[in-house]
Protein backbone atom coordinates (compact mmCIF):
# COMPACT_ATOMS: atom_id res chain seq x y z
CA UNK A 1 0.00 0.00 0.00
CA UNK A 2 1.40 3.32 -1.16
CA UNK A 3 2.40 5.74 1.76
CA UNK A 4 0.05 8.81 2.42
CA UNK A 5 1.90 11.83 1.96
CA UNK A 6 0.56 15.19 3.19
CA UNK A 7 0.94 19.12 2.29
CA UNK A 8 -0.22 21.95 4.67
CA UNK A 9 -2.49 24.52 3.98
CA UNK A 10 -2.12 28.42 6.23
CA UNK A 11 -5.55 30.29 5.81
CA UNK A 12 -7.09 33.35 8.09
CA UNK A 13 -10.30 33.02 9.17
CA UNK A 14 -12.93 35.17 11.68
CA UNK A 15 -11.33 33.23 14.25
CA UNK A 16 -7.57 33.42 13.76
CA UNK A 17 -4.71 31.84 11.25
CA UNK A 18 -6.02 27.64 10.50
CA UNK A 19 -3.07 25.89 10.13
CA UNK A 20 -4.30 22.02 8.72
CA UNK A 21 -2.67 19.03 6.98
CA UNK A 22 -3.68 18.13 3.67
CA UNK A 23 -3.58 14.73 1.81
CA UNK A 24 -2.47 15.14 -1.31
CA UNK A 25 -4.87 12.30 -2.63
CA UNK A 26 -7.31 12.90 -4.84
CA UNK A 27 -10.78 13.78 -3.92
CA UNK A 28 -12.87 10.62 -2.42
CA UNK A 29 -16.74 10.47 -2.23
CA UNK A 30 -17.41 11.16 2.08
CA UNK A 31 -19.25 8.02 4.33
CA UNK A 32 -22.56 8.61 5.47
CA UNK A 33 -20.79 9.97 8.50
CA UNK A 34 -18.67 12.87 7.58
CA UNK A 35 -21.29 13.84 5.11
CA UNK A 36 -24.74 13.08 6.25
CA UNK A 37 -28.39 13.51 5.03
CA UNK A 38 -30.90 15.19 7.65
CA UNK A 39 -34.81 15.47 6.95
CA UNK A 40 -35.71 18.36 8.53
CA UNK A 41 -39.14 17.30 8.46
CA UNK A 42 -39.15 16.61 12.26
CA UNK A 43 -38.57 20.91 12.46
CA UNK A 44 -42.39 21.03 12.80
CA UNK A 45 -42.81 17.96 15.21
CA UNK A 46 -43.00 17.49 18.63
CA UNK A 47 -39.75 18.94 20.86
CA UNK A 48 -38.67 15.16 21.45
CA UNK A 49 -38.97 15.01 17.78
CA UNK A 50 -36.87 18.23 17.21
CA UNK A 51 -34.64 17.37 20.03
CA UNK A 52 -33.80 14.07 17.99
CA UNK A 53 -33.06 16.51 14.85
CA UNK A 54 -31.00 18.46 16.89
CA UNK A 55 -28.92 15.30 17.87
CA UNK A 56 -28.39 14.06 14.11
CA UNK A 57 -27.26 17.68 13.09
CA UNK A 58 -24.84 18.22 16.49
CA UNK A 59 -23.28 15.00 15.39
CA UNK A 60 -22.73 16.13 11.81
CA UNK A 61 -21.22 19.71 13.51
CA UNK A 62 -18.79 17.86 15.29
CA UNK A 63 -17.53 15.65 12.65
CA UNK A 64 -17.32 17.66 9.17
CA UNK A 65 -18.89 20.59 9.71
CA UNK A 66 -21.11 19.87 6.57
CA UNK A 67 -24.35 17.90 6.02
CA UNK A 68 -27.08 17.72 3.33
CA UNK A 69 -30.78 18.62 4.36
CA UNK A 70 -33.72 17.33 2.79
CA UNK A 71 -36.98 18.85 3.05
CA UNK A 72 -35.96 22.57 3.77
CA UNK A 73 -39.17 24.21 2.41
CA UNK A 74 -37.75 26.05 -0.43
CA UNK A 75 -39.79 25.35 -3.05
CA UNK A 76 -38.47 24.08 -6.60
CA UNK A 77 -40.13 26.65 -8.76
CA UNK A 78 -38.36 29.52 -6.82
CA UNK A 79 -35.04 27.58 -7.08
CA UNK A 80 -35.48 27.64 -10.28
CA UNK A 81 -36.52 31.07 -11.09
CA UNK A 82 -33.34 32.11 -9.01
CA UNK A 83 -31.31 30.10 -11.07
CA UNK A 84 -32.91 31.70 -14.69
CA UNK A 85 -32.12 35.19 -13.38
CA UNK A 86 -28.38 34.56 -12.26
CA UNK A 87 -28.19 32.84 -15.92
CA UNK A 88 -30.12 36.07 -17.60
CA UNK A 89 -27.63 38.41 -15.29
CA UNK A 90 -24.17 36.74 -16.13
CA UNK A 91 -24.85 36.31 -19.77
CA UNK A 92 -24.69 40.20 -20.28
CA UNK A 93 -22.02 41.66 -21.49
CA UNK A 94 -19.16 43.01 -19.28
CA UNK A 95 -19.94 46.35 -19.76
CA UNK A 96 -23.35 45.75 -17.95
CA UNK A 97 -22.47 43.82 -14.96
CA UNK A 98 -20.20 46.44 -14.37
CA UNK A 99 -22.65 48.88 -14.11
CA UNK A 100 -23.46 47.34 -10.50
CA UNK A 101 -19.66 46.59 -9.34
CA UNK A 102 -19.50 46.27 -5.86
CA UNK A 103 -15.69 47.54 -5.45
CA UNK A 104 -17.30 50.74 -6.61
CA UNK A 105 -19.67 51.03 -3.42
CA UNK A 106 -19.36 50.68 0.55
CA UNK A 107 -22.35 48.67 0.13
CA UNK A 108 -22.14 44.76 0.44
CA UNK A 109 -24.22 44.08 -2.89
CA UNK A 110 -23.45 44.03 -6.42
CA UNK A 111 -21.91 42.60 -9.04
CA UNK A 112 -18.36 40.89 -8.17
CA UNK A 113 -16.61 39.33 -11.11
CA UNK A 114 -15.18 36.05 -11.01
CA UNK A 115 -12.28 35.57 -8.50
CA UNK A 116 -33.98 37.30 1.82
CA UNK A 117 -35.64 34.93 3.23
CA UNK A 118 -34.64 34.66 6.85
CA UNK A 119 -33.98 30.68 7.50
CA UNK A 120 -35.56 29.97 10.99
CA UNK A 121 -32.74 26.88 11.26
CA UNK A 122 -30.93 28.38 14.95
CA UNK A 123 -33.44 27.51 16.80
CA UNK A 124 -32.63 23.51 15.90
CA UNK A 125 -28.59 24.41 16.28
CA UNK A 126 -29.90 26.06 19.71
CA UNK A 127 -31.16 22.65 21.05
CA UNK A 128 -28.19 20.50 19.46
CA UNK A 129 -26.00 22.84 21.28
CA UNK A 130 -27.71 22.05 24.60
CA UNK A 131 -29.82 25.48 24.84
CA UNK A 132 -33.28 26.64 24.57
CA UNK A 133 -35.25 26.80 21.30
CA UNK A 134 -35.26 30.85 21.65
CA UNK A 135 -31.92 31.04 23.01
CA UNK A 136 -30.96 32.84 20.04
CA UNK A 137 -33.86 34.95 19.27
CA UNK A 138 -32.84 38.56 20.51
CA UNK A 139 -29.76 38.35 18.12
CA UNK A 140 -31.43 37.30 15.29
CA UNK A 141 -34.53 39.79 14.68
CA UNK A 142 -32.76 41.25 12.21
CA UNK A 143 -29.79 39.85 11.07
CA UNK A 144 -27.13 39.92 8.67
CA UNK A 145 -27.97 37.51 6.34
CA UNK A 146 -26.23 37.65 2.27
CA UNK A 147 -27.66 35.86 -0.74
CA UNK A 148 -25.23 35.48 -3.60
CA UNK A 149 -25.27 34.02 -7.47
CA UNK A 150 -21.76 32.58 -8.21
CA UNK A 151 -20.82 31.87 -11.69
CA UNK A 152 -17.58 29.60 -12.46
CA UNK A 153 -17.55 29.90 -16.41
CA UNK A 154 -16.32 27.10 -17.89
CA UNK A 155 -13.39 26.25 -19.89
CA UNK A 156 -13.21 25.52 -23.36
CA UNK A 157 -11.29 22.29 -24.31
CA UNK A 158 -9.64 21.62 -21.38
CA UNK A 159 -7.81 18.10 -20.71
CA UNK A 160 -8.99 15.62 -18.37
CA UNK A 161 -5.36 16.22 -16.72
CA UNK A 162 -5.02 19.47 -16.57
CA UNK A 163 -4.90 21.53 -13.68
CA UNK A 164 -6.29 24.85 -14.96
CA UNK A 165 -9.61 25.88 -13.16
CA UNK A 166 -12.02 28.17 -11.84
CA UNK A 167 -13.24 28.35 -8.62
CA UNK A 168 -12.31 29.39 -5.08
CA UNK A 169 -9.41 28.46 -2.78
CA UNK A 170 -9.43 26.75 0.34
CA UNK A 171 -11.32 28.78 3.00
CA UNK A 172 -13.79 28.67 5.59
CA UNK A 173 -16.99 30.71 5.82
CA UNK A 174 -17.30 33.53 8.15
CA UNK A 175 -21.65 33.67 9.47
CA UNK A 176 -22.86 31.17 11.69
CA UNK A 177 -24.12 28.82 8.81
CA UNK A 178 -24.33 28.70 4.70
CA UNK A 179 -27.18 27.09 3.09
CA UNK A 180 -26.14 26.09 -0.87
CA UNK A 181 -27.68 24.97 -3.48
CA UNK A 182 -25.68 23.80 -6.24
CA UNK A 183 -26.21 22.93 -9.76
CA UNK A 184 -25.23 19.59 -10.71
CA UNK A 185 -21.72 20.14 -11.99
CA UNK A 186 -20.71 19.41 -9.03
CA UNK A 187 -16.83 20.86 -8.19
CA UNK A 188 -17.34 21.32 -3.79
CA UNK A 189 -14.71 19.52 -1.81
CA UNK A 190 -14.53 19.56 1.66
CA UNK A 191 -11.75 18.91 4.10
CA UNK A 192 -12.09 15.79 6.68
CA UNK A 193 -11.72 15.27 9.97
CA UNK A 194 -9.43 12.91 8.70
CA UNK A 195 -7.37 15.34 6.31
CA UNK A 196 -8.35 14.38 3.15
CA UNK A 197 -10.53 16.33 0.36
CA UNK A 198 -13.96 14.94 0.09
CA UNK A 199 -16.45 15.38 -2.60
CA UNK A 200 -19.73 17.26 -1.81
CA UNK A 201 -21.20 16.17 -4.73
CA UNK A 202 -24.87 17.47 -5.55
CA UNK A 203 -27.44 15.59 -4.44
CA UNK A 204 -30.81 15.87 -6.29
CA UNK A 205 -33.35 17.78 -3.60
CA UNK A 206 -31.19 19.01 -1.02
CA UNK A 207 -29.00 21.09 -0.44
CA UNK A 208 -25.37 21.82 1.54
CA UNK A 209 -25.34 23.14 5.15
CA UNK A 210 -21.46 23.92 6.50
CA UNK A 211 -20.99 25.92 9.57
CA UNK A 212 -19.16 29.09 10.05
CA UNK A 213 -16.47 30.83 11.96
CA UNK A 214 -19.06 32.01 14.10
CA UNK A 215 -20.94 29.62 15.21
CA UNK A 216 -17.70 27.47 15.93
CA UNK A 217 -16.58 30.63 17.99
CA UNK A 218 -20.07 30.61 20.09
CA UNK A 219 -19.81 26.34 20.45
CA UNK A 220 -16.46 26.66 22.00
CA UNK A 221 -14.53 24.69 19.18
CA UNK A 222 -17.35 22.22 19.92
CA UNK A 223 -18.66 22.44 15.84
CA UNK A 224 -16.62 22.80 12.99
CA UNK A 225 -16.39 25.38 10.72
CA UNK A 226 -14.32 23.38 8.37
CA UNK A 227 -12.16 24.33 4.95
CA UNK A 228 -13.25 23.56 1.67
CA UNK A 229 -13.16 25.04 -1.97
CA UNK A 230 -15.01 24.87 -5.18
CA UNK A 231 -13.48 24.00 -8.37
CA UNK A 232 -14.75 23.83 -12.00
CA UNK A 233 -12.82 21.39 -14.40
CA UNK A 234 -15.13 21.21 -17.21
CA UNK A 235 -16.09 23.16 -20.19
CA UNK A 236 -19.85 24.19 -19.11
CA UNK A 237 -20.51 26.86 -16.40
CA UNK A 238 -21.18 26.12 -12.90
CA UNK A 239 -23.69 27.91 -10.91
CA UNK A 240 -24.37 27.80 -7.15
CA UNK A 241 -26.29 29.91 -4.61
CA UNK A 242 -25.02 30.45 -1.07
CA UNK A 243 -27.07 32.41 1.82
CA UNK A 244 -24.66 33.30 4.65
CA UNK A 245 -26.63 33.71 7.92
CA UNK A 246 -25.34 35.81 10.72
CA UNK A 247 -26.77 37.48 13.81
CA UNK A 248 -28.10 41.20 14.43
CA UNK A 249 -25.08 43.56 13.34
CA UNK A 250 -25.25 45.28 16.85
CA UNK A 251 -25.00 42.28 19.32
CA UNK A 252 -22.30 41.44 20.95
CA UNK A 253 -22.51 37.66 21.69
CA UNK A 254 -20.08 34.73 23.85
CA UNK A 255 -19.47 31.11 24.18
CA UNK A 256 -22.61 29.87 24.79
CA UNK A 257 -23.38 28.31 28.40
CA UNK A 258 -23.31 25.06 27.72
CA UNK A 259 -20.17 25.34 26.37
CA UNK A 260 -18.28 25.69 29.04
CA UNK A 261 -17.46 24.20 31.98
CA UNK A 262 -14.68 23.53 34.85
CA UNK A 263 -12.71 21.36 32.10
CA UNK A 264 -13.75 23.85 29.14
CA UNK A 265 -13.32 27.03 30.03
CA UNK A 266 -14.43 29.70 27.51
CA UNK A 267 -11.60 30.07 24.56
CA UNK A 268 -12.97 33.45 23.01
CA UNK A 269 -14.19 36.44 24.15
CA UNK A 270 -17.47 38.13 23.78
CA UNK A 271 -17.63 39.48 19.80
CA UNK A 272 -19.75 41.79 17.91
CA UNK A 273 -21.22 40.36 15.08
CA UNK A 274 -20.37 43.86 12.98
CA UNK A 275 -18.34 43.08 9.83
Amino acid sequence: MATQTYTQIELLSANGTVLRRVSTAPPRLPTNDEIPIIDLAPIDGTLDERKALASRIKAASENTGFFYIRNHRIPEELIQTSLSQAKTFFDQPLSEKMKIDSSASNVSSGYHGVGSTQVNHLSIFALALGEREDYFDDVTSHPGADALYIHYPGIPDVAADSDIDVGIGSHTDIQCFTLLWQDNSGGLQVLSAQDEWLDARPIEGTLVVNIGDFLQRLSNNKFKSTVHRVYNRQPDSRYSMPFFFGFNPEAVCKVVPSCVDDEHPPLYEPISCVA
